[in-house]
């Protein structure tokens, strides 16, 4: 019997992650300078933060902070390195153009 390898027992972001390859969002950063003035919250961070909220139904900063801080230990598999603050999200959302 074959054994389908597509996407099998995985959460749905990190599906949606597999599709956008981590060297293209760091190439399309650097070229466009989006991490310029950002220490630890990264552009990847900040687009897997986004997609999380998007996917979740989350609707605002706040809540979106509380349910990442909750879930640290549960999604791991994200590959964030830094669970962003209310005020982290803001300043990224104003500063950072789409």
């Amino acid at each position: 019997m074959n054994k389908s390898k597509n996407f099998s027992g995985q959460p749905i972001i990190k599906q949606l992650l597999k599709l956008l390859p981590f060297d293209i969002v760091s190439r399309t950063a650097k070229n466009q300078d989006s991490d310029r003035y950002y220490k630890k919250f990264k552009t990847y961070d900040h687009l897997v933060t986004m997609l999380y909220a998007t996917l979740g139904g989350v609707s605002s900063l706040r809540e979106l902070s509380t349910v990442l801080l909750a879930c640290e230990g549960k999604i791991g598999h994200l590959n964030l390195k830094y669970f962003p603050k209310r005020s982290t999200l803001s300043d990224a959302n104003k500063k950072r153009s789409a």
